[in-house]
């Protein structure tokens, strides 16, 4: 990229470095994931100072042949939400995790670049986000190579039947089983068909949540253990 060019991203993670400056985790739409220093952004003379707030979209610029680029200049386009802690602002920064979590550095994915902005745009006009982030989480897998196959079960490989009932193995898939079943085969097909509002909504949350954990290695997200915290 020449140090020139501006490019759209999103901030998904900073800290500090040093007194003054910031290192921040940012998803752009050329590049990927990558990590950015911007040296004295914490000055409140900065042209840095106030930008690198999560779930705006940003315009940068940058400089650099290390895995640390420099930040040499940034706007916002669109201010998404403010920082007031609410349940949706954690759902957020839940997905913001995610994506620390399982997006492989410098992989560009412009079509998961324009699922995440539309997923914060679309977070805007909804109080209820719970059908929102398991559409979210659904296409994150199948993008990223973890997706759930809802055609056949994994024995047979026959269609999923809607009068079969099924347990779920997040390494593998659905299974027909009568003994302590997860899902109806027509659950299934609701879930590809995305008809959530006929899915029990604990059981979409299963689904998705067994799914990452497998591709987490069964390492909790910190955003999950502090929602966890504020509901007790």
């Amino acid at each position: 990229m020449s140090p020139n060019e501006w490019e759209e991203c999103f901030l998904l993670h900073q800290r500090s470095y040093g007194d003054t400056s910031i290192i921040a985790e940012i998803f752009t739409r050329k590049s990927g994931k990558m990590s950015v220093i911007a040296r004295g952004a914490k000055k409140p003379k900065s042209k840095f100072f106030g930008y690198l707030v999560p779930f705006s979209k940003l315009q940068i610029t940058y400089s650099g042949r290390s895995e640390l680029k420099t930040l040499t200049n940034i706007d916002r386009e669109i201010f998404l939400l403010d920082n007031s802690l609410s349940k949706k602002s954690y759902s957020l920064l839940y997905i913001n995790e995610l994506m620390i979590k399982l997006l492989p550095k410098d992989a560009a994915n412009e079509d998961l670049f324009n699922l995440y902005s539309k997923f914060i745009e679309d977070s805007l006009k909804l109080l209820e986000m719970e059908f929102l982030l398991r559409n979210f989480e659904i296409d994150l897998l199948d993008m990223l190579g973890y997706g759930i196959n809802f055609q056949t079960d994994i024995d047979a490989h026959e269609p999923i039947d809607p009068s079969t009932d099924y347990i779920f193995i997040a390494e593998r898939g659905f299974q027909a089983s009568s003994k302590n079943p997860d899902f109806s085969g027509q659950d299934i097909i609701n879930i590809r068909n995305r008809n959530f509002t006929d899915v029990p909504s604990n059981k979409l949350k299963q689904l998705t949540q067994a799914t990452i954990m497998f591709c987490l290695e069964g390492k909790d997200l910190n955003s999950r253990q502090i929602f966890r915290r504020l509901q007790k």
